[in-house]
């Protein structure tokens, strides 16, 4: 047997693995971790370090030690984590939609002969209620990056100290749709969705619905109005468990404000300058009566904190100025999640936003 050949291969796997890390932006604390923990010595200060500390080890078992342990964070990261969700309730004939998805997986299919692109990805079954039928596509993400004068031809070189350029990265995305015929839910969820950037998430969400319409004739109702959740992100006891990182509220005057978490706090509630704001707000006064006065928040990030080893899990609620002012009321039907790594994260954060 040709050992140099295998674990050439299999450094190549790794190094494919650390790459897609990389693309989908997991942390490189977190790829730094899964290296140290399987030998000390295979730490590095970047992605391009992590890769190249693969070259000077010899020790198949730890090389394939590594390779799972590399592919158990990205599957989980791409099952799970930076995901903009919806979630509709109380579902008609839940178990035809079930059905009808579980034919499209066991079949032959061909998806990406569809104008959108779609492909089957995987079925993934978290319990006996909930399933996750998974699709792939490839979205094109503008990347800005700081380009070198050296590299621009000598009369324009001079001219300029900083060059900023776009530039378009192909990225899989994995979106997926989830059924959970227990509690009569689905979840629909667009992938990568903080990397994506707001526009080009809003035309992803927009081209999958259209995909499960239009192709699988899937017409989804009852979506949950996740608006309530503001005020009550913001009303959460003020405890070791929660925080909220940026909020963006109005005062009865009609000003509107914008705080985020500043340093190394846990929670801006507890910041002075969000205290001293708002207890100016609640302690107005006409003709010496308190007016009961209070913000009304209409855009929150919100953290929750856990074990040490465990990633924390945050969640958005991005409505917007506008929204709160219509006539029709405010609404808002979906949420940003990081962090989310596996089925229990995953039923945490739905705990938070339906019950």
């Amino acid at each position: 047997m040709d050992t140099t050949i295998d674990i050439n291969e299999l450094r190549e796997n790794i190094a494919d693995l650390v790459d897609k890390a990389s693309e989908r932006e997991i942390p490189l604390y977190e790829v730094r971790s899964v290296f140290k923990t399987t030998k000390a010595g295979l730490s590095a200060r970047n992605f391009d370090g992590l890769k190249n500390k693969l070259n000077s080890e010899f020790d198949i078992s730890k090389l394939n030690e590594l390779a799972k342990s590399m592919q158990d964070l990205v599957v989980s990261h791409i099952d799970f984590d930076d995901k903009l969700i919806s979630i509709f309730k109380d579902i008609p004939d839940i178990s035809d939609l079930y059905d009808k998805l579980t034919d499209v997986f066991s079949s032959d299919t061909d998806m990406a002969t569809e104008p959108t692109n779609y492909c089957i990805y995987a079925r993934k079954d978290l319990s006996p209620y909930q399933t996750v039928f998974q699709f792939v596509v490839s979205r094109e993400i503008s990347v800005r990056k700081t380009l070198s004068p050296d590299d621009l031809r000598e009369d324009m070189s001079e001219e300029f100290q900083e060059v900023i350029g776009i530039k378009k990265t192909p990225l899989d995305c994995h979106d997926f749709i989830m059924i959970d015929t227990k509690e009569n839910l689905v979840i629909i969820g667009i992938d990568l969705a903080l990397i994506l950037g707001r526009n080009e998430l809003s035309v992803a969400q927009h081209n999958f619905h259209n995909f499960l319409r239009r192709t699988l004739g899937i017409v989804l109702s009852n979506e949950v109005d996740l608006f309530p959740k503001i005020q009550e992100f913001y009303d959460f006891p003020i405890d070791k468990s929660n925080g909220v990182t940026e909020i963006y509220f109005m005062t009865p005057a009609g000003t509107a404000h914008h705080e985020t978490l500043k340093g190394h706090g846990k929670d801006l509630r507890e910041a002075t300058y969000h205290r001293k704001g708002t207890e100016g707000v609640r302690n107005e006064k006409s003709n010496g009566k308190l007016l009961h006065n209070d913000i009304t928040p209409y855009r929150i990030s919100t953290r929750f904190y856990r074990e040490s080893d465990t990633p924390i899990i945050d969640i958005s609620l991005k409505s917007s100025y506008l929204a709160i002012n219509t006539n029709n009321g405010s609404h808002l039907y979906d949420a940003y999640i990081y962090g989310s790594r596996s089925k229990i994260d995953l039923d945490f954060i739905l705990d938070k936003l339906i019950s």
